[in-house]
This record gives structure tokens, sequence and C-alpha cells, in this order.
């Protein structure tokens, strides 16, 4: 099984050199400034003599590492858990209780696009309204000034994609417990009419108290809208073929993709890979998953039979919704238990009949 351990986190204060290199990003200092403040080994106050900016101002970048940090009245940011695209989270604590957060900044840029925060505040309130086990739990969302955000609970452990980082692959019943997991909480958003569209390794989290953890709805549509120009949003290497074509879509996209996670899991690779991600797309849609590597790894054949299932081209040929997979997955797993607690009992060595033994 996984051994928990913390996510790892960022450094709260910035280094000088990435500091300057996001001020220089922001139009706020000059390049060739920039350059003589870091060959004088103290860029800040290099800039104050040089009149550029005030001793507070420094001050302020630094802790607000060049505006990308915000300063929220209610929540006191720490360390940075992760980012993306579309937003950055932080390790927060609630002033009003102290009680321990993980908060979602939404990033200023996307702020200004009226899709993205929409998008951004949605996934909000599905966190917030979904309470299942394996989806992190929403707290709140809100604005302050031009700060778009929302609280989340905080919870230790790692992200699937830097547990495989480290050791290149898991073993077949850990990968197969996960995929009962998040099929669980794709359960609970299929009930609710909705489409993850972006079910991947980076997306769920190993939590020693929970298992997998599914910790971003980002994409996450009404299947029955899911459809057009914005349908292949998620991640190219996971994506079902029909979401790569475009095509409306329904849960069995994240059937698919959850089948494509559990072949990175247990074999360490990528089931299709490409130069470009439009070489990718088409080896989604055009090419067979190849099985060599699952015989070389010595797995079992039920774990290649639902790879084949769940990863078929046809949605009609994959697991028609989660209930039907986390069943007959969760069955194999018990059955694998079950006959190994039998082969541990027959190891045991025959004590005979303790009443014939002779007293001594």
């Amino acid at each position: 099984m996984l051994e928990p351990s913390p996510r790892r986190r960022c450094t709260l204060v910035l280094p000088d050199p990435k500091l300057l290199a996001l001020l220089v990003h922001k139009g706020l200092v000059p390049i060739d400034l920039a350059r003589e403040a870091l060959a004088s080994g103290a860029p800040g106050s290099f800039l104050v003599k040089r009149g550029h900016c005030t001793r507070e101002q420094w001050e302020t970048w630094q802790r607000t590492e060049a505006g990308t940090r915000p300063v929220l009245r209610r929540y006191e940011l720490g360390d940075v858990l992760g980012e993306g695209h579309v937003g950055r989270v932080f390790a927060a604590t609630d002033r009003t209780d102290r009680s321990s957060v993980a908060l979602k900044v939404l990033r200023p840029e996307r702020a200004a696009d009226p899709v993205e925060t929409e998008r951004f505040v949605r996934e909000a309130k599905l966190l917030m309204e979904l309470r299942h086990p394996h989806l992190v739990h929403g707290l709140r969302v809100a604005k302050e000034g031009d700060t778009i955000f929302f609280a989340m609970e905080q919870l230790p452990g790692r992200e699937l994609l830097a547990v495989l980082q480290e050791r290149g692959r898991l073993d077949e019943e850990t990968a197969l417990q996960i995929v009962v997991d998040v099929a669980g909480a794709l359960e609970a958003l299929h009930q609710k009419g909705l489409v993850h569209r972006d079910v991947k390794p980076g997306n769920i989290l190993w939590s020693e108290a929970r298992g997998a953890v599914l910790i971003d709805l980002g994409f996450a549509v009404v299947g029955a809208t899911a459809g057009g120009s914005d349908t292949t949003a998620g991640t190219v290497h996971y994506i079902a073929p029909e979401q790569a074509s475009g095509e409306a879509l329904d849960v069995r996209a994240d059937i698919y993709a959850l089948g494509a996670t559990l072949y990175h899991l247990v074999t360490g690779s990528l089931p299709f890979e490409g130069r470009t991600s439009e070489e990718v797309l088409a080896k989604q849609v055009l090419e067979s998953l190849s099985g060599e590597r699952i015989r070389a790894l010595d797995l079992s054949p039920q774990l290649h039979y639902f790879l084949e299932k769940m990863m078929a081209k046809d949605p009609q040929m994959r697991f028609q919704d989660p209930a039907h997979l986390q069943r007959e997955v969760t069955a194999f797993l018990q059955q694998q238990r079950q006959r190994r607690e039998l082969e541990q009992r027959q190891k045991k060595p025959d004590l005979g009949d303790w009443r014939k033994r002779p007293r001594r």
C-alpha cells in the first residue's frame, strides 16, 4: 500500500531570482535593472537605493510574490500546495477559528475571463454540494477585492502523479483499490448527471484517512451538454476517443479516463504517447491498447480484462456506469484477499492433535 506523507510544498518566501523574474514579467522592474539588482547580492536594498521602489514596496512584493499571492482578511496564507493554469492552492489558516484549510485562488489573468470565472465558481459550489468520502469537501467561495477564491478541506496526502514520479509504478492491488475509490466519486457525480472530464493521477490525492480522493472538478459539466469545441477539455493522454473527437459525452468517458489512469499506475507508462497533443489524440481515436507492457509485467488476466473493458474505443463496450465498475473490481479484490488468507493458513505448520501429546 501507499505510505502516507505530507504533500510537497513550496517555500513561503520566493528566492530573489524568482521574485525578480516575476517583477520583470509583470513589467514592474526593467530587465536590465533586475540584472544589476541580482548581481548586487541584495536586490531589495539595491532597488531602494536606486529609487525604483520603497522598502515597504519591496517587502510587499516579497509578501505577495509580486502580486501573485493575495493578502486576505479572513485567511492567512501559508505554503503553496499545488498550482495549475487556472489557479494556485495554498495551505491557509482561517482566522475566525484557526482551522486549517486549502485555499484555491483563481489566477488574476483568468479572473478577467467570465467563462473561467464561471467555471471556477461552479467547481466551488459542486464541492460544497457533494458530500462523498472520495471527493474533497468545499467550504465556501468568496471574492475579496479582485481576488476570487474558495476554501476546501485540507487533506494530508500526496498526488498520485508525484507518487508515480517517485516509484515508477504501483502494485496491482493498490492500483485497483484506487479505481474502486475513484469510481465511487464518479458515481456521486453521475447521480447528479455530471461528467468530470479530467480524471488523471494529477487530480487524485492519496490520503491515509480516506484513500483516493478526487480533488479537481474544474472541468465537470452536465453530461447532456458536454459536446462541441469545449468537449476536449481535459488532459490528452487520458481522454476518451469520443472526447478527443469533440462528440457529446457521458460518464463512460470518465470510465475510459480512469482506465487510462489505471494503465499508468500499473505500468508506469502512458497508454498512448506522441510528440504532439494532436498525435496523442489521433492515437486515442485510432490505435488499439497494447497489452505487451501488461504481459511483460506479469499482471493478472483480470487486470488486463478491466483495462480492455474500461478503455474500449466504443463506449457501448465499456462498463456502463461507475457503480458497475466498482462492484466488479471490489469483488475481484475480495477474492484475491480471501485466496491469500487461505494460502497463509495452509502454510501454517501442522502442530498435530495436542491431546495426544505426552505430558511433561
